[in-house]
């Protein structure tokens, strides 16, 4: 009888190539395994919040997943001032003097002047896009936690406001998610007006003892979402690896 043949473990540099952006993959709904037996959960209507908590699975291995840690400010300080969003252009460097964290319309709000634990950055582009990213950096774990606490639950429940001013605003996709470790709130937020329609895509996460808040926007809902998650992305990872 022919022996088994032993799988061969697959290369590093080849695992990682073939991991796409979790932090991104959240801004779908969770689908379930092909032959689950589960069907996957029915998708939440525009406006109505989302009463699921969810957790998204990293696709690397449980052990692999970075440990939360301090991240030391002026480090911090350094990378979000080099940093760029891929196809926008920076606003004048005074353009921003307040980081403002939010997760929802109307919703919990904290805020502090720019400065060394502080930055606020805005980049703009082609047909009106906008994006704006906001960071505070906490001296421990805890604190970090108990802040970004409200701002996730906020997500996860988050209701539109009525209508103002003429603009009129849904959400959809509220909720609140693990991703690779890194606690994450975020919505889709649109507001109508007899100008015109805006979508913004609002993501908060935690990244040890640093909160960053992005909210990218543009008058294409799938640009906003996909651009949005992306840069959120990538700006979680870049910081957690300071």
């Amino acid at each position: 009888m022919a022996r088994p043949t032993a799988r061969r473990p697959v290369p590093a540099a080849l695992a990682a190539a073939a991991v796409p952006l979790v932090l991104a993959a959240c801004s779908q709904p969770p689908t379930t395994s092909p032959g689950s037996g589960t069907p996957a959960p029915a998708p939440t209507p525009t406006g109505v919040p989302s009463s699921r908590t969810t957790t998204d699975a990293p696709l690397t291995p449980p052990s692999s997943v970075v440990p939360p840690r301090v991240h030391a400010a002026t480090a911090v300080a350094a990378y979000l001032r080099d940093h760029d969003l891929t196809g926008l252009t920076r606003t004048g460097d005074e353009s921003v003097t307040e980081a403002v964290l939010t997760s929802c319309p109307g919703g919990p709000t904290v805020a502090r002047d720019v400065g060394p634990t502080a930055y606020a950055r805005v980049w703009e582009g082609p047909g009106g896009v906008r994006a704006d990213v906001a960071a505070i950096t906490y001296p421990d774990l805890a604190t970090a936690a108990r802040t970004v606490g409200p701002l996730l639950d906020a997500a996860a429940g988050c209701r539109a406001p009525g209508p103002a001013k003429g603009v009129t605003t849904t959400v959809t996709d509220q909720r609140r998610d693990v991703a690779e470790g890194m606690p994450l709130g975020r919505v889709d937020v649109t507001r109508t007006s007899p100008d015109q329609t805006r979508h913004d895509y609002v993501g908060v996460v935690q990244v040890g003892n640093v909160l960053v808040r992005l909210t990218y926007s543009s008058v294409d809902a799938k640009v906003a979402t996909e651009k949005g998650s992306t840069a959120l992305a990538l700006l979680a990872r870049d910081v957690q690896r300071l």
